[in-house]
């Protein structure tokens, strides 16, 4: 179908899905239940399904909810019956004979009749179910939408590891479109960092520049500053090094650990030292500023198993000057097998039970990975 508007002035809602707060470790974890993370996941490492760094996205990107979806069609109103919604094409399923029960808003109905090419995508979730907006279609949206549904049969909702896939989305980013550009964001943002790396190059320094300066996604940046690091621009390598200092100066955690991961990346194996003196070694910063440098590390070692000493020696120096910290490094001493902390988690952890029951959990099960006989009552 043929474009009638500018993409750029749509204000229907994007994907038609429930947008969330920023979540952390690429899993959709709350700050507040970082201990459970210990608890829970600890024996697995979380990178092998996605980059850790900060990114927010919805519960599901809009190629999930096609994927998941039992039916799709796109639609236009009934003239039978106002304000609802007529199938005028299936693109996959069987939509029934049913009418939609889905409501036509005003705003979009006026939009679809001065836009005759145009169409509402809705997607079905369970047979008999109700059907969802997943918005107005028409030029490269749906294109896309029935590019997606070509790969109904080789994608999984929610996947994170398909290197075709991230290829497919990856040409979208920067899209004059938001709401596939915002596709492509948060496809590419939830894949491993490894992968993220691998698919820089495809993406236009140019975009990637107009991602991190645009200031509608200021809590969006950290997928563009991962891929500027990649960049072989002195000039791009410049702006990381002169923001991480300035970040540690000003004590700012927007987007930290964002900012230490490609510091790290450019800098190399140096960085551990300098990130260790500029946070762990200074006991005034704040949780939140050590736990950004911590996801910085973990994302490198995780993908880099010859900075695991070092970071672990950095997490020593954590543990020895913000002992609450110590709940926080926990995942990754067990995922790498780096039992040389058992005696200081040990001798932390009844300071730390006493504020942080979940963080003291965390502990034990190092301890209980580590071999560490658990301490008697009056220990």
């Amino acid at each position: 179908m043929a474009s009638g508007s500018d993409p750029r002035h749509d204000t229907t809602p994007r994907f038609g899905l429930p947008w969330r707060r920023p979540r952390l470790f690429g899993l959709g974890i709350a700050p507040q239940r970082l201990a459970l993370v210990g608890v829970l996941g600890l024996t697995f490492a979380a990178t092998a399904l996605a980059c850790q760094i900060c990114i927010p996205w919805p519960e599901q990107t809009l190629a999930d909810r096609l994927l998941d979806s039992d039916a799709v069609v796109l639609a236009r109103e009934d003239p039978d019956r106002p304000f609802h919604f007529a199938a005028i094409e299936t693109l996959k399923g069987e939509p029934g004979p049913a009418p939609i029960d889905a409501f036509l808003n005003s705003q979009a109905r006026r939009r679809l009749a001065v836009e005759p090419d145009a169409a509402m995508l809705l997607g079905r979730d369970t047979s008999g179910g109700e059907w969802q907006t997943l918005g107005i279609a028409s030029g490269d949206y749906e294109r896309v939408v029935r590019r997606i549904l070509a790969f109904a049969d080789d994608w999984r909702p929610g996947e994170t590891d398909d290197p075709a896939r991230l290829r497919e989305f990856t040409r979208w980013l920067g899209h004059p479109d938001r709401r596939l550009h915002e596709l492509a964001y948060l496809e590419v943002g939830r894949a491993p960092y490894a992968s993220i790396r691998r698919v820089s190059a495809e993406v236009p320094l140019d975009t990637v520049r107009a991602m991190l300066d645009d200031p509608r996604y200021l809590e969006w940046r950290s997928l563009a500053i991962l891929l500027l690091a990649e960049s072989a621009v002195p000039s791009d390598h410049a702006r990381v090094r002169q923001t991480m200092r300035d970040k540690q100066r000003l004590s700012s955690t927007l987007n930290l650990d964002a900012w230490a991961t490609a510091y790290l990346a450019i800098i190399g194996p140096a960085a551990i030292d300098e990130l260790t003196s500029w946070y762990f070694n200074d006991a005034n910063r704040s949780r939140d500023e050590l736990r950004a440098i911590v996801r910085a590390l973990s994302v490198h070692g995780a993908n880099d198993p010859q900075l695991r000493g070092p970071i672990v020696a950095a997490y020593r120096t954590l543990v020895d000057t913000h002992p609450q910290s110590a709940p926080d490094v926990t995942r990754d001493l067990i995922a790498w097998r780096a039992w040389g902390l058992a005696p200081s988690m040990r001798a932390l952890r009844p300071r730390i039970a006493t504020a942080d029951p979940l963080g003291a959990y965390a502990i034990d099960l190092y301890l209980r990975q580590a071999g560490v006989p658990r301490q008697s009552a009056t220990e």
